[in-house]
């Protein structure tokens, strides 16, 4: 068999989900897996003996309810739920995104009459190649039920952690996190050769990613992902192009309102007769009469 380098391949990039999913959401990757789950996650090392991969679809509790798919969902020795999400495309509604998701691994794990002292914790995972949390320039940060005042903790069942690909500082700051985040914002194969020197499992990661790339399937998955947020991208610009229109255009019309009620009210102060004013600013006579009773 010819050595993988020996291959002409275009490296597949692993913040773009298709790729993620295949490389860290296999049940044959779980050391990967773990390895980034380590570098994120302040839990016990035990609960990594027993990861298990699930169906990343959530549950519908009703017919009106909006079905939910992350990138990857996975339960730990204890029962602890894990979901990771990641994404490129800049969404507004991004944080709401998250928290429900999280909420329906909450909801989903009790049924009829069961006690809620059942629910496990969830944990959330948000991964994002845009600037989500606007008031911050760090690039990590874990939310949990808090009391802003003291500082409890009301329950511990939620636990939220947000990476942003762009915030990454330039210099290492020698956490592992830091040197997965920088292999997934990796587009060069030397950038990809560079961090995956620095860590055991991340070379490993590396060397999966490459192996998915020779593929011609994954290949085409890859290109038709890329095309679907490119006119996902595209879609949103003219959306809020659109809505800058909008915006100057009732900005536009409130001005001249502004000014026509100025002509108005000056006429009135000058006892321009009603009907002469009414064809100058474009005002019935009967709302000209009533801005003339005002005090």
């Amino acid at each position: 068999m010819d050595n993988v380098n020996d291959k002409p391949y275009r490296i597949l990039l692993p913040k773009i989900d298709v790729i993620f999913k295949l490389l860290f959401g296999d049940s044959r990757n779980i050391e990967i897996l773990t390895g980034f789950l380590q570098s994120v996650l302040n839990i016990e090392e035990d609960e990594y003996e027993s990861i298990s991969v699930v169906d990343p679809i959530l549950k519908k509790e009703s017919l009106e309810d909006k079905y939910g798919i992350v990138d990857v969902r996975l339960i730990t020795k204890s029962g602890m739920i894990v979901h990771i999400e990641i994404q490129v495309v800049d969404l507004e509604e991004m944080p709401e995104r998250i928290v429900y998701y999280n909420s329906k691994m909450l909801v989903n794990q009790l049924k009829a009459g069961d006690s809620y002292s059942k629910i496990q914790k969830t944990i959330s995972i948000v991964i994002v190649d845009f600037n989500m949390i606007k008031n911050s320039t760090n690039y990590k940060h874990k939310f949990r039920l808090v009391d802003e005042i003291t500082g409890i903790q009301l329950t511990d069942v939620v636990e939220i952690h947000t990476l942003e690909l762009t915030k990454i500082p330039t210099a290492s700051d020698n956490t592992h996190v830091y040197d997965w985040l920088r292999f997934l914002k990796a587009e060069e194969e030397e950038e990809f050769m560079m961090v995956a020197e620095k860590d055991p499992i991340i070379h490993k990661a590396y060397a999966e990613l490459k192996r998915l790339s020779l593929d011609e399937e994954n290949q085409l998955i890859y290109e038709a992902r890329q095309k679907a947020i490119a006119d996902e991208e595209s879609r949103l610009r003219s959306a809020e192009k659109r809505a800058e229109k909008r915006g100057e255009e009732r900005g536009q019309k409130m001005g001249e309102r502004e000014a026509i009620n100025k002509i108005a009210q000056m006429g009135i102060i000058q006892n321009v007769d009603l009907s002469i004013l009414s064809s100058l600013t474009g005002m019935s006579v009967e709302e000209l009469e009533k801005m003339k009773a005002k005090p």
